[in-house]
């Protein structure tokens, strides 16, 4: 495996020595697993919870823009923060947002939701309670999380989604930016991909998202990061 030729997981955003095929695999699986769509005027962010605060800084952003005027933050605790955060991913969320200078009577908290599932049809619920309309809504998460957050949602969202316009975004950075002490190195972020893949593709089997195509050279990139050692985290 090319680990030790990756910069130590404390450090966490050197990639300038791994090994260039490496690199090319897993551009490959990021460039398929965002999937950049255009931005729409809405009526709530919904920040999904993880390990990554610059996902609550982008929610935070649009709001800032006047994308929408209310935040949902959706979040307990979950895979990579159990045990590492104190608090639910949607406080720990709202107080970034807030001290970006987003109101905190615009923020709504789900504090629930443990996976990607319950985020969707959690946040639907509270947005229910709280009497927020949801008929255009922007979906934040990581870049890596786009496409199973979309797939998500299409399943798992309990309204009529045909009179619902959904979008996905995510920080804007490219693959080099994304590594960083708090959410770790390049290695950690393949293992993040792979992961992500392997929902993708088993998922729909056990009803949680609808069925993604995934294209041949998707497939290629997975088997040859698998190859070099590298597993899913």
């Amino acid at each position: 495996m090319f680990n030790e030729k990756i910069r130590d997981e404390a450090d966490g955003d050197d990639v300038s020595g791994m090994d260039n095929d490496c690199k090319q695999w897993a551009l490959v699986l990021w460039n398929y697993l965002r999937l950049g769509q255009p931005l729409v005027k809405s009526d709530v962010i919904i920040g999904l919870g993880c390990h990554d605060v610059r996902v609550a800084e982008r929610a935070a952003t649009l709001y800032l823009e006047n994308w929408a005027p209310w935040i949902l933050f959706t979040g307990y605790l979950g895979n990579h923060t159990v045990g590492v955060w104190h608090q639910p991913e949607a406080d720990i969320f709202a107080e970034t947002a807030i001290k970006l200078g987003v109101p905190a009577d615009k923020i709504i908290l789900e504090k629930k939701a443990t996976n990607t599932g319950e985020n969707i049809r959690f946040a639907y619920q509270t947005l229910k309670d709280n009497n927020i309309p949801a008929k255009k809504i922007i979906l934040v998460q990581q870049p890596f999380m786009e496409r199973r957050v979309y797939a998500t949602y299409l399943r798992q969202w309990p309204d009529d989604k045909e009179n619902v316009q959904a979008v996905v975004t995510s920080p804007m950075m490219e693959l080099d930016e994304y590594p960083n002490s708090q959410v770790g190195n390049m290695d950690n972020l393949i293992g993040y991909m792979l992961a992500v893949l392997e929902r993708i593709r088993d998922y729909p089997k056990k009803g949680f998202q609808v069925e993604q195509e995934i294209f041949p050279e998707v497939y290629d990139a997975q088997w040859k990061l698998l190859q070099a050692g590298y597993q899913p985290k």
